[in-house]
């Protein structure tokens, strides 16, 4: 229920605040230099374009960048690749990482025009990737926690036709990125905790089948609550989502007028979720101000009046402006 979709920055990449907030990336510092030579390179599985190769020329100074990470020594510049490819430096020795994980990894980005760093997020900032949803990082899927990885990907493929002139990169431009996993997580499909049972007077929910089908939602034969109300149905065991993190969270609404009637659900989407930062003010009042401090794992209900909603405009056909409207919503991750 985004008021405006989270922007994306390398073609979905990273989210763009994250990667914003660590650039400062300087040019490698010189330090003693290490060839990465191990696997080779290769095309990303998902073009099946043939390697150029250039990637096997591509040296790494250990300690040579900012932060405590390495820096990255091209061969020639510029570097330029046609389609995506990959390199496995190093082979992993921990967990395997799979598609539908969450990939705590070590990053660094060079630009293949003037081999230098555009950002740099290692040792103390290690950023989270949502694997599933990032093609050009299914390079990652199949390796295990501790490999080292080059990749090489057309600048249009990743900022767009325009480029990025904050990160100075242009459309012709290639970008590289070392990639070091240091941990995976698998975020739940639905909600897990210890129930809870709602307060009489509240709508009552009956979930669907799977966990990307519509909640059934039932209201009571009274007026709506004048005040937003957020009932737990189920208590998360996880950490408790703080202002400022990307939630992934599954939901049904209805209006109070229409419970019968969805106006929205998350299993519509193509991954059967949604994510968003919350606490940023992105987000219907409700939402923004109410999943912050909610223990992920949780299932909530959600009564929203207009003023905490939409307010008088509504939203669309399907939302008036005097609609009291109703969530169920499980929190699913939080990072």
């Amino acid at each position: 229920m985004s008021a405006s979709r989270r922007r994306l920055l390398v073609g979905a990449l990273l989210p763009a605040a994250l990667l914003l907030s660590s650039c400062g990336g300087d040019a490698p510092q010189s330090s003693a230099s290490k060839s990465a030579s191990d696997s080779g390179s290769t095309s990303s599985p998902s073009t099946g374009a043939t390697s150029s190769g250039v990637l096997d020329s591509v040296q790494i100074k250990e300690g040579g960048g900012t932060s405590g990470a390495p820096a990255l020594v091209l061969p020639k510049m510029p570097v330029t690749v046609q389609g995506p490819e990959h390199r496995i430096v190093k082979a992993g020795t921990g967990a395997t990482i799979t598609a539908d994980q969450k990939v705590v990894t070590k990053y660094l980005l060079v630009d293949g025009r003037d081999g230098k760093a555009r950002a740099t997020m290692w040792a103390d900032k290690p950023v989270t990737l949502p694997i599933g949803q990032i093609p050009q990082f299914q390079a990652l899927v199949g390796q295990r926690v501790g490999a080292q990885i080059l990749l090489a990907i057309p600048a249009t493929e990743a900022v767009g036709p325009a480029g990025d002139e904050q990160l100075d990169i242009k459309p012709a431009d290639t970008l590289i990125y070392l990639l070091e996993p240091v941990s995976v997580t698998a975020p739940l499909k639905e909600a897990e905790g210890t129930p809870v049972p709602p307060k009489a007077g509240l709508p009552t929910v009956t979930m669907g089948a799977k966990p990307t089908d519509p909640a059934k939602i039932t209201v009571p034969k009274t007026a709506p609550p004048t005040e937003t109300v957020t009932q737990p149905l189920i208590i998360g065991k996880g950490p408790k989502v703080v202002a400022g993190q990307t939630v992934r969270v599954s939901y049904t609404g209805v209006t109070w007028r229409d419970p019968g009637t969805p106006f929205d659900y998350s299993g519509k989407q193509p991954l059967g979720y949604v994510e968003f930062p919350i606490g940023t003010g992105k987000l219907i009042k409700a939402w923004d101000e109410n999943i912050v401090g909610q223990p992920v794992g949780s299932r909530l209900l959600i009564v929203v009046p207009p003023k905490d909603g939409y307010g008088e405009a509504g939203s669309g056909d399907k939302i008036k402006g005097t609609d009291t409207l109703i969530f169920v919503l499980d929190i699913l991750d939080a990072s």
